[in-house]
């Protein structure tokens, strides 16, 4: 069997990082640099509204310059600009939307939206039993050019492999309806809520979503667990 591509943790992002052999949770979330620029600008969009409440226009150019900097700095630096690409994407269409509907709240419409349809998906991947975590795991072996690792097993340990696969997407979609159970009431809540949501949105972001991968990590993964060694009897 060929190697599988791409395991070292440091290359490996987002749901990618499900099929590393040793999960690290920084590199899994795009680095510390990375995290600093998915959460810089909804920090800084937070930070001025917290200091000039209705100042809704500087607050969304706040965080397209912070945007655009990051951005820049990936080009400079011939560096990969997948996950700022994305981040910067969802800054200009979250502050078009904020900025057409002169309501600060709407700065957080897209995230909510984004949830809304991932929960749907692996949800409903869990309602057809075609697990979306299992789904992805087989593309990338099929991908590097591997057979699919159910494929030789006994039916016992297929089956054992399907509902580790269909655990780990019921907890990813949990993730999903989490974060819109507590940003949801906080968006319709309107502007008086709209700071506790951008907290909500920094806490419910990266660090969940990495505490996330963690945990289907383990389970996706159980023979990469470490394995405690007896004490020698004396």
């Amino acid at each position: 069997m060929s190697e599988r591509p791409d395991t070292d943790p440091a290359t490996r992002s987002g749901l990618g990082a499900l099929d590393t052999d040793r999960f690290d949770a920084a590199a899994a979330v795009g680095g510390w640099r990375g995290i600093l620029e998915s959460a810089a600008p909804t920090l800084v969009f937070v930070c001025v509204l917290a200091a000039r409440p209705h100042a809704l226009a500087p607050a969304l150019l706040a965080s397209l310059a912070v945007s655009a900097v990051a951005l820049v700095a990936r080009l400079c630096a011939r560096q990969r600009l997948t996950q700022v690409l994305g981040g910067a994407a969802l800054a200009v269409v979250s502050a078009l939307w904020a900025w057409r509907s002169g309501s600060a709240t709407n700065f957080y419409a897209t995230g909510l939206v984004i949830n809304a349809c991932w929960l749907a998906v692996t949800g409903g991947s869990l309602l057809v039993r075609r697990p979306l975590v299992g789904l992805l795991l087989d593309a990338w072996h099929a991908a590097a050019g591997e057979s699919r690792p159910a494929a030789g097993e006994s039916r016992p340990a297929a089956a054992d492999a399907r509902r580790r696969y269909a655990v780990g997407t019921g907890i990813l979609a949990a993730m999903f309806a989490l974060r819109l159970a507590v940003e949801l009431p906080l968006y319709l809540a309107g502007e008086a809520a709209v700071g506790a949501l951008g907290v909500a949105r920094l806490l419910l972001g990266l660090p969940l979503f990495a505490l996330t991968l963690w945990f289907v990590w383990l389970i996706v993964n159980p023979t990469l667990r470490p394995v405690p060694q007896p004490h020698p009897q004396r």
